[in-house]
């Protein structure tokens, strides 16, 4: 059975997807807060409410959604994701060497991070097991 078929699935590999490049970015952060010149960086925020309103067709007057993938990456695609876009941090405050990361907001920001994923596993988790109770494979 191929998950991408299922809307949620899709939105929760997206998702977790974009939280593990998020990751990737915050941890470059930190292994440069020393290095001089360097500029933290954030991927472009991604909201996850508006993909499963997308799914149900919410604001948009729609009972049901059809995906259609056009492009790589297109939510109902088999293709991998594509790369976030990395942008400069905007609200950062410059040491006087040049650098912006913050050590103790990146290490805040990791920690969300981690909690946003963790609650994206478990729900990929609990949708798994509807899916296999729904197909009489839940163990009984």
């Amino acid at each position: 059975m191929d998950l991408t078929n299922i809307p949620i699935m899709a939105a929760l590999r997206r998702r977790m997807h974009w939280l593990n490049q998020n990751q990737q970015v915050l941890s470059e952060n930190i292994a440069n807060a020393n290095t001089p010149g360097f500029k933290a960086r954030e991927l472009e925020s991604q909201d996850f409410s508006s993909i499963v309103d997308d799914l149900t067709g919410k604001g948009k007057g729609m009972g049901s959604v059809s995906l259609r993938g056009s492009k790589p990456g297109h939510m109902g695609t088999n293709s991998g994701f594509g790369p976030a876009n990395i942008v400069e941090m905007k609200h950062a405050e410059e040491a006087p060497n040049g650098n912006s990361v913050v050590l103790e907001e990146q290490m805040m920001m990791v920690a969300n991070n981690q909690m946003k994923y963790g609650m994206m596993v478990n729900l990929y988790k609990k949708n798994m097991g509807l899916l296999k109770i729904a197909l009489g494979k839940n163990g009984a």
